[in-house]
């Protein structure tokens, strides 16, 4: 099974002084993490290699900072680097921990970085898929948007998840994990959307409409094509989905795959409870 290393840095924080949020405030977390990276001389080269969580009140309240920073106020947000095969995550993750103590606009109160290996599919798929299951996945999503083809879709498409996913495994593994998403987007489908829709404020006054909250898949299809679903969805708790994961979004906060409800045809059998 192909491995991936990725380095995840928390960062609780104060502002010097009142900073007023007119964005969104991941762009907020997204800046610090450029800037961070620039002061230590680290070039982005390409996109794609790491993203950040939206800024948080200290003491686990998951609801995104709006309208100002603080001071006196502590503040935390995530940034998980993963690079690419020509710019490794370990760099950009030492970038910006030398690049932040360097910073003028936060003052870094608490500062920690762990390693962890990600487990992916193969991204071939397998020839030997096994007996038909079913299951519900539940889904609990950050603010998200895909693109697609130019349009914003802005809402859970099982569809553009499932891309989304194998196009950030592809660029950071520098396998091709195109077929194994052809395979695996039929087998998934929208059956509960308990997500809601809202509009964020972007960088340069740019509004992009997101959804936010839980979304229940049906999924169904061979054995072996539901774990390299379950690969990918865990993988994203990691590396995101959609569109502008350097500006805090797409967050995925938990994944969970359980037995369906209903009564199900020949040849599908339920698939094993599972909770993360």
């Amino acid at each position: 099974m192909p491995e991936l290393s990725v380095y995840v840095v928390d960062v609780v924080f104060t502002v010097p002084q009142r900073r007023r949020l007119t964005s969104w405030s991941g762009v907020f977390a997204g800046k610090t993490v450029y800037d961070s990276l620039s002061l230590a001389g680290t070039v982005l080269a390409e996109g794609g290699l790491f993203r950040v969580s939206p800024v948080y009140p200290a003491g686990g309240n998951y609801a995104p900072i709006s309208g100002a920073l603080a001071p006196g106020e502590e503040y935390w947000f995530r940034a998980v680097f993963w690079g690419s095969p020509s710019t490794p995550g370990y760099i950009l993750a030492r970038g910006f921990l030398e690049g932040i103590a360097l910073q003028k606009n936060v003052r870094v109160e608490e500062l920690s970085m762990r390693e962890e290996q990600l487990e992916l599919p193969p991204p071939e798929p397998s020839e030997r898929d096994g007996g038909g299951v079913a299951a519900s996945v539940e889904v609990a999503h950050g603010a998200t948007f895909y693109r697609f083809h130019g349009a914003v879709v802005s809402y859970p498409s099982p569809w553009r998840m499932v891309a989304s996913i194998a196009r950030r495994a592809s660029m950071a593994t520098g396998l091709d994990y195109r077929e194994l998403a052809r395979r695996l987007q039929p087998c998934l489908e929208l059956a509960v959307d308990n997500t809601k829709k809202t509009r964020i404020m972007l960088s340069h006054g740019k509004q992009v409409r997101v959804f936010v909250g839980k979304a229940i898949y049906h999924l169904a299809c061979p054995k072996t094509l539901a774990e390299a679903l379950e690969k990918l969805l865990q993988a994203a708790k990691m590396l995101g989905l959609g569109g502008s994961p350097g500006l805090g979004l797409g967050e995925v906060r938990s994944v969970e795959v359980k037995p369906p409800k209903h009564q199900l045809p020949q040849p599908l059998e339920p698939w094993a409870d599972r909770v993360d």
